[in-house]
């Protein structure tokens, strides 16, 4: 999380589909804890239905912009205006039901006129319902950032309609065959000339016009399936009887099989938390758990891993639902003073005195993120200035926020000095093997912003790291820039850095990643910013807006060093790059943009389906003559720890997050 503006609505756009999803389910505990995780909602029948779609026009045009496309007023350079607004309308509709249409014809060419995504509430299995797409009359300026014609207020001018059909299949709840469209009727606008005008739903959903452009997803309130369900969805989704843990806690003690957290919990006084294998911790909406001068081990295993997830009902978890993990300590940090973190009731990092460290041995954070405010989001897994954090086998799922962000730590004591990619630090003073918070088998799926976010000073080691981003179909709203991973050298306070030995920028040594985007708007594979260093290793990336975006002082702002980041290359599509600064290799091979298909075994199923269905993805890298390279590199290849000789070998192989990581997107 950067910026205040980043995610106003992504609360209450989480929420919506919260309550939509509500499940049945059967819960236990006392002193309150059942009805934390009982079923909500009564006997009615309710099934939501989740639609993204694109209406088209007839004919292929080239227009940058939507220019000729739609009025004068979002012609305007950029185009930030969305030039459409979808309305459901039906006796059995119960809420939801609208969208503002997202997209347009590229100066390319193609038949876009819109893209959307709706969730409507229905009361029936079946349902007929009338469309209706709106714009904006050209009598209507649409100027200024945020744009003030994003309101539907100013959407009154009917340009087409359509009909649409739905009869539900629970059974194969993502089957299109659940929705007909038929009757479409429209132009674009009255004004347009005739040329470019006629919007058109093309076809029906039948699986053959459209389906690469369609996808549905419907639930029924009380019904939850997840077919071929991993070890750890097994485990995540359990609901056992659960003790509640709330308040403070100084003294060290190891939890049960089932916890529930109630409020912030802190942690202090240099206390540990001990969780053991298979251990399942429930967070309440507005609980989260902060270690301020405590610590965390846990001791997951492939076979039974721990797991963090929300309280609500299986079936109607969703990103936001709690507020995470948060560790703060007294580690290295670029800030002259201290600053306070986020969360309801921030504290101050870096401590003055003692420290807080983590351990995590397979481990699950899921549904994590809870939106204090406008822009102030927790994440699944916070780092505060730690200096001791060792992370083997450690997932974020779903997050509303980062994945991981760390605030400074992980420098040791020495300053790193990550070498180059023909000659990395692996072993020598300041190198990988010096770094005190050290990653190895890390996940970040379906988060709404970044995976992997370091900031102010963070200087560890992280190696066979993976982010997954899922479409919007999904559910939640992503940020405005969603990234695989996000790095600032300093805090935007000192922004110069310190010749002190402790708060000097991020500097980390980052080996063997896979990002795998779906596209979203502005986002990036990897951003470079605010004096950025580290050394890049072995990466690969796919469907981000752009791919690497390094940024040169002036391009930061006034104050900050340039980003000079080792990057060896990068493998990835042709989608656009802004390296400024940072230094692309040739000693791995030179910058390979060739990418026309995911480099790895399988992913994009398990992105259009959200992880249900059965279907979960093989991340092992398949791109010709790369394939040792990625964060689970395929079969044959050697794994090493940061030494680089010795040998690690992961249950399942390159396939280490196979059976124990979760997928399903609620």
């Amino acid at each position: 999380m950067k910026s205040l503006n980043k995610k106003v609505s992504k609360a209450v756009s989480a929420l919506v589909v919260a309550i939509a999803l509500v499940g049945c389910d059967s819960g236990g505990g006392s002193n309150g804890a059942g009805l934390a995780l009982a079923a909500l909602g009564g006997a009615s029948y309710e099934a939501t239905v989740i639609i993204n779609g694109k209406l088209t026009q007839s004919g292929t045009f080239a227009k940058a912009n939507c220019v000729g496309q739609f009025p004068a007023n979002f012609n305007s350079s950029p185009a930030f205006a969305k030039p459409l607004y979808v309305k459901l309308t039906s006796s059995k509709i119960t809420s939801g039901g609208t969208d503002f249409t997202v997209a347009c014809a590229s100066a390319g060419g193609n038949n876009d006129a819109a893209d959307f995504n709706i969730t409507t509430r229905i009361s029936d299995s079946s349902a007929s319902i009338k469309g209706e797409v709106f714009s904006v009359p050209d009598t209507t300026t649409c100027s200024g950032n945020p744009n003030p014609c994003d309101s539907a207020s100013n959407y009154t001018e009917l340009v087409g309609t359509f009909d649409l059909a739905v009869a539900v299949d629970a059974a194969d709840p993502t089957s299109i065959s659940q929705v007909t469209f038929s009757n479409e009727t429209g132009v674009v606008d009255p004004d347009v000339a005739a040329s470019s005008a006629g919007l058109v739903i093309t076809g029906t959903f039948n699986g053959t016009t459209l389906a690469s452009d369609v996808t549905v997803i419907t639930a029924v309130k009380g019904v939850y399936s997840n077919p071929n369900a991993t070890v750890g969805e097994s485990k995540c989704d359990s609901i056992g009887n659960p003790e509640i843990v709330s308040g403070n806690i100084t003294s060290s003690r190891s939890l049960g099989a089932y916890t529930l957290l109630r409020g912030t919990v802190t942690v202090s006084n240099g206390a540990t938390i001990t969780v053991p294998a298979g251990a399942v911790i429930y967070g309440e909406r507005g609980s989260a758990m902060f270690f301020n001068g405590g610590n965390l081990v846990t001791n997951g295993t492939a076979a039974n891993p721990v797991c963090f997830t929300s309280a609500q009902a299986r079936g109607s978890r969703f990103p936001g639902d709690w507020g995470g993990l948060t560790f703060i300590g007294s580690g290295n940090n670029t800030r002259a003073a201290s600053a306070l973190t986020e969360g309801t009731n921030p504290l101050a990092y870096p401590l003055s005195s003692g420290s807080s460290s983590v351990t995590l041995n397979y481990t699950i954070v899921e549904f994590a993120g809870t939106e204090v405010a406008p822009g102030d989001e927790l994440n699944s897994y916070s780092m505060y200035a730690i200096n001791n954090g060792t992370f083997n086998f450690v997932q974020s799922h779903r997050g509303l926020d980062d994945s991981y962000e760390w605030w400074g730590g992980g420098r040791g004591a020495n300053a790193p000095a990550v070498g180059t990619a023909a000659s990395p630090n692996l072993t020598g003073t300041g190198g990988a093997t010096e770094r005190t918070i050290k990653g190895k088998f890390m996940l970040g799926t379906g988060g709404m912003d970044d995976d992997f976010d370091m900031d102010e000073g963070f200087s560890g080691a992280l190696k066979y790291i993976i982010a997954v981003k899922y479409p919007k179909i999904c559910g939640g709203t992503p940020s405005t820039d969603p990234g695989g991973m996000e790095m600032d050298g300093v805090d935007g306070t000192t922004k110069t850095p310190s010749g002190v030995a402790g708060r000097e920028q991020s500097n980390p040594f980052v080996d063997q990643y896979t990002l795998l985007g779906v596209n979203e708007t502005a986002s990036y594979a990897e951003r470079h910013r605010e004096g950025m260093q580290g050394l890049f290793m072995h990466g690969v990336a796919y469907q981000f807006v752009q791919n690497i975006k390094c940024e040169s002082a002036a391009t930061s702002g006034t104050g900050y060093a340039d980003s000079v980041s080792i990057i060896d290359g990068l493998v990835s599509d042709a989608n656009a790059d802004q390296v400024q600064t940072c230094v692309l290799t040739t000693s791995t091979g030179t910058r390979d943009t060739s990418l026309t298909s995911a480099p790895v075994a399988s992913i994009s199923t398990t992105q259009s389906n959200c992880g249900f269905l059965g279907f979960k993805p093989d991340l092992k890298t398949n791109i010709s003559g790369k394939t040792s390279w990625g964060g689970a590199p395929d079969t044959g290849t050697t794994l090493y720890d940061f030494d680089g000789t010795t040998v690690v070998t992961p249950t399942g192989g390159n396939s280490w997050y196979s059976g124990w990581a979760v997928w399903r997107a609620r």
